[in-house]
């Protein structure tokens, strides 16, 4: 492992990618809050054999339907000394729930997290970093909830989620809580993300390793993947597409899967990776 200056945080936002995607698709009634597809277990197995490759640590965000049907998974995430933070429970955006809904599926979330075994959770990441200028309001919901720090305000733009002039670096909040946004790159007159996801899995190699390269060297900075993202093949949908939308989606889904476990991997080993939890006592 290379010998870098400072360490960053590896999250991992642990569910199942099709029960996770309902609000993309234009054309499912299928419900949220419905039983995670069981490969969630197995890629978030292979995620922890990963980290323990590269001896890395990294803070696993758990959606609350996840912990519901599979405690043993949580149980196994603690056991290998990472931390497990909240990712709500049904994975609805954040900006279309009122704040008691909100808070409801955070408590649902804890609840479930807590009878999994966690005695501590201090972290929230929305779906789909769906804390935006309209639901800013979550904050201090967090805040009362006894969370310590936030990761869910993107600083970019996008139709469905970012805050463009947002602090691209971690920072504390008007309530006193941190934020960790996601790693992004200043080019002239905008954050280019280089954070995980799509954007990981989508770049070429060279050109995102020397973003990365570059970005890591102003400070500690925080990436993401989804354990299904190591699974060239989990991307099944359960309805019947027939929205062109929803199928654009799927095929961009499926885009880069292939390479990207190495991706990761590659990452992983040549930076120090850390969880939230562990860094936090620096801010």
């Amino acid at each position: 492992m290379e010998d870098l200056n400072h360490e960053h945080i590896m999250s991992i936002d642990v569910e199942d990618w099709y029960n996770s995607s309902l609000d993309l698709f234009d054309d499912s009634d299928v419900k949220h809050g419905q039983r995670p597809n069981e490969s969630v277990v197995e890629n978030t197995l292979l995620s922890l054999d990963m980290l323990d490759r590269y001896r890395s640590k990294g803070t696993f965000f758990v959606l609350g339907t996840v912990a519901e049907y599979y405690p043993d998974l949580v149980k196994e995430i603690i056991y290998r000394g990472h931390e497990v933070a909240s990712h709500g429970y049904a994975h609805k955006l954040v900006y279309n729930l009122s704040p008691e809904k909100f808070e409801t599926d955070i408590k649902i979330s804890m609840e479930h997290l807590t009878k999994a075994g966690c005695n501590k959770i201090i972290g929230y990441r929305a779906p789909y970093w769906s804390i935006t200028k309209k639901s800013l309001w979550a904050l201090d919901i967090l805040k009362d909830l006894g969370f310590k720090y936030d990761s869910s305000i993107f600083p970019i733009h996008r139709g469905l989620y970012g805050i463009s002039d947002a602090k691209p670096y971690p920072h504390r909040l008007p309530n006193g809580m941190m934020e960790f946004p996601p790693a992004t790159i200043r080019l002239p007159g905008f954050n280019f993300p280089i954070a995980g996801g799509g954007y990981l899995r989508l770049l070429p190699s060279c050109l995102l390793n020397s973003m990365i390269e570059r970005a890591s060297n102003s400070g500690t900075k925080v990436f993401y993947f989804h354990p299904y993202e190591l699974d060239a093949n989990d991307v099944k949908v359960e309805h019947k597409v027939t929205n062109l939308k929803s199928l654009i989606y799927v095929f961009q889904q499926r885009l880069g899967r292939s390479g990207n476990k190495d991706k990761l991997a590659g990452l992983i080993s040549k930076y120090k990776f850390n969880s939230f939890e562990n860094i936090l006592g620096e801010y």
